[in-house]
């Protein structure tokens, strides 16, 4: 080449080999050829660190100027919160579930303690009071338990009776006196045992002298409504004292007591469910008149006559099943009310065994 190349030159010379303009092999001179292809190299392997050996030297070297110690406390809580940390947003999210589920549940029971027969959530109440029947483990909590229950029926009998619901309003007074009698028979088991009994059963008969005041001004209402006058006699069964049961203990007494006014009405709904038969009506008596005009039927009114025999049907199953429930609910009380006389007797016997062996001792001692 003639003249000597610049630095601009050779790097323009670099550039034009880099784009592909010009082959290397087309340089002629080999010094400058050799400083293209060095420039070219380093271009495109540029420097990427150490290689893997010098790592390793490198390693070697740290890890030997080390000096290991003992894990402290401080480095075994940290392990420790790892672990725990781990599950974690798995947990967090069960516990909100489980925060959520309960929030509904809840909510929805405490929506259904005000609903009576009939409505969407009647029976998630009937669940939640056998709940807590089931939690309830003495019979002084279990007999809390059925007078909160009893309390309920009451309401739920008088609302019903002032929306003219006259047999579920039956239902509801005969479980009533079911709740009633089932309270009066679990403090009849310990009555005589335990002497704070005796108080809870003075409690209870004044809590049912309330109920009975709370019906009779019910029942005095309603019979001032000539449209819900009957449903009035659903109530009238607790409003009215039973006959005396002499000879009872005080927790037999009311349980059979709370068993007669279940039974009565059990019988009121009996009677409301049995089919008043007619007395027949008058058939058309037949006439041998030829030119006589002919009868026709009116497809209308047979068809209101099949849609009134319909409706009265079901009105008919519905007293039936009402009668149904209010009968079950008055077995139950009754047989509530025979668990609480033989519990009576039984609580009763310790003590009469006690007497006897005090009479026995005192005439040993005269002796």
């Amino acid at each position: 080449m003639v003249g000597r190349r610049t630095a601009k030159d050779t790097a323009k010379l670099i550039d034009e080999v880099a784009r592909g303009d010009r082959f290397l092999e087309d340089i002629k001179d080999p010094q400058l050829r050799e400083t293209v292809r060095l420039a070219l190299r380093l271009h495109k392997d540029p420097y990427s660190g150490p290689d893997a050996k010098t790592r390793s030297r490198i390693r070697s070297r740290v890890l030997f100027g080390l000096h290991p110690r003992n894990a402290t406390l401080i480095d075994r809580l940290a392990i420790v919160f790892e672990l725990l940390g781990r599950p974690t947003p798995y947990a967090m999210r069960a516990l909100g579930v489980g925060l959520v589920i309960v929030a509904i549940g809840a909510s929805t029971a405490l929506v259904s303690a005000g609903t009576v027969a009939d409505d969407a959530l009647y029976s998630v109440k009937i669940t939640s009071e056998q709940m807590r029947l089931s939690l309830a483990t003495s019979p002084e909590d279990r007999a809390v338990v059925e007078l909160s229950i009893a309390e309920h029926r009451l309401a739920e009998a008088t609302a019903l009776a002032t929306l003219g619901d006259e047999d579920n309003a039956l239902v509801a007074t005969s479980e009533y006196g079911e709740h009633m009698a089932n309270a009066a028979a679990e403090l009849a088991q310990v009555e005589s045992l335990q002497p704070e009994t005796a108080t809870l059963v003075v409690q209870l008969q004044q809590r049912i002298d309330e109920h009975r005041a709370t019906a009779a001004a019910v029942v005095a209402r309603l019979a001032e409504d000539p449209n819900r006058a009957s449903a009035a006699a659903a109530l009238s069964a607790v409003a009215v004292r039973g006959p005396s049961t002499a000879g009872l203990s005080p927790a037999a007494a009311i349980a059979q007591d709370a068993a007669d006014t279940a039974d009565e009405a059990a019988a009121l709904a009996e009677r409301k469910a049995t089919p008043v038969r007619g007395t027949g009506s008058s058939q058309p008596s037949s006439s041998t008149d030829r030119t006589a005009t002919p009868v026709v039927r009116d497809t209308n009114a047979s068809g209101g006559s099949a849609r009134g025999e319909s409706a009265q049907g079901e009105r008919v199953s519905k007293k039936g099943r009402a009668a149904g429930a209010a009968r079950k609910a008055a077995d139950e009380a009754k047989a509530a009310a025979k668990k609480a006389k033989e519990g009576s007797r039984r609580t009763l016997a310790p003590n009469n065994r006690d007497r006897s062996d005090n009479r026995d001792d005192s005439n040993n001692g005269n002796d």
